[in-house]
């Protein structure tokens, strides 16, 4: 046998670094230094970010993130959702984080990124895994405070995503996050009206302030309880569903609430005209990440490539409250 010499065995090792596939049946994971990627028959699922993305031109640097989801395919190739739009450049397609707060006394703020009083970041990888119909990865996030050098953490999360097969015509993911405190201090988070688990949806889906039309292929919003995009702000539906034209092609998403999740159904925060949806339970009123205390939430994300009426998202949501 031909032994490698020591610098081809270094480049050997470098590139299994670099590039992981965890393969599951017909979904493959892969890792690079900047991203996880999720296939299933070959065509992408969804990304992960692992580095910050540079930022658009005309877009301030300070919006950059890392930590979060996109794009999001539909199953014929659709990016269902968006990301640094210029309209709202601090979000950033499927993320979590949480707007007033207050930590060791201060307020902060690790939604609005323009503020600088607090930022959302990836850590490290936790876990690949592979079963025989799903694929997972868990990632570890910071949730920091402070300027410059003296930044300090607030909170740990992890994130778990896991990727089912499906049929064609359709995709299915999970996100399971669980926060902890980072020390012996609380996050405290008050009363509000926006904040939490979000959802950026494509900016084809963007429309004027105040303009209460819908066209073909516009973006359409109905909740569990039959209510749009402008009655369905600060109720508790089950889930939220979107629907409408991407590049000429009809899609939708339905993204559902966990049922054993804190304050479910949680309250929504849904934007009169920007394709942009979180579920926040501090519309409820104040509650506190406390040491020594996991603050779990899941979440399920169904996407197509045709339009899903309620009865069908509703017989997915079945299916999910009552899986263990």
């Amino acid at each position: 046998m031909k032994l490698l010499r020591p610098f081809a065995l270094l480049l050997v090792c470098a590139l299994f670094a670099v590039i992981r596939p965890v393969l599951g049946g017909e979904l493959t994971l892969t890792e690079t230094d900047d991203q996880i990627r999720i296939t299933l028959r070959g065509k992408p699922v969804l990304e992960y970010i692992k580095t910050e993305k540079p930022v658009p031109a005309g877009i301030e640097p300070y919006y950059r993130r890392s930590g979060y989801i996109h794009p999001v395919y539909t199953p014929t190739g659709q990016e269902i959702t968006g990301d640094f739009p210029a309209d709202h450049a601090h979000q950033h397609a499927l993320y979590f984080a949480w707007t007033k707060a207050k930590f060791d006394g201060k307020e902060v703020d690790f939604w609005n990124q323009a503020k600088d009083l607090g930022r959302v970041e990836f850590r490290e990888v936790v876990n690949l895994k592979r079963d025989e119909r799903q694929v997972s990865f868990s990632v570890k996030h910071a949730f920091t405070v402070g300027t410059g050098d003296k930044r300090v953490d607030a909170l740990h999360e992890i994130w778990t995503v896991t990727v089912y097969q499906t049929p064609e015509d359709h995709f299915l993911f999970d996100i399971e996050s669980v926060q902890e405190c980072a020390s012996s201090k609380p996050l405290n988070l008050p009363q509000y009206h926006y904040g939490g688990m979000a959802f950026r949806g494509n900016y084809q889906w963007l429309k004027e302030k105040d303009d209460h039309s819908i066209h073909p292929g516009d973006l359409q919003i109905v909740t569990s309880e039959g209510k749009d995009r402008w009655e369905g702000n600060e109720t508790r539906p089950n889930w939220v569903a979107f629907s409408g034209k991407i590049d000429g092609q009809e899609v939708s998403a339905a993204v559902f609430c966990s049922p054993k999740n804190f304050r479910a159904p949680q309250p929504v925060r849904i934007h009169p005209n920007k394709p942009y949806f979180c579920f926040a339970p501090m519309i409820e009123g104040p509650f506190t990440i406390s040491p020594g205390e996991k603050y779990t939430s899941r979440y399920r994300y169904l996407v197509t490539s045709h339009r899903l009426n309620a009865d069908s998202i509703e017989a997915f949501w079945k299916e999910y409250s009552a899986s263990p």
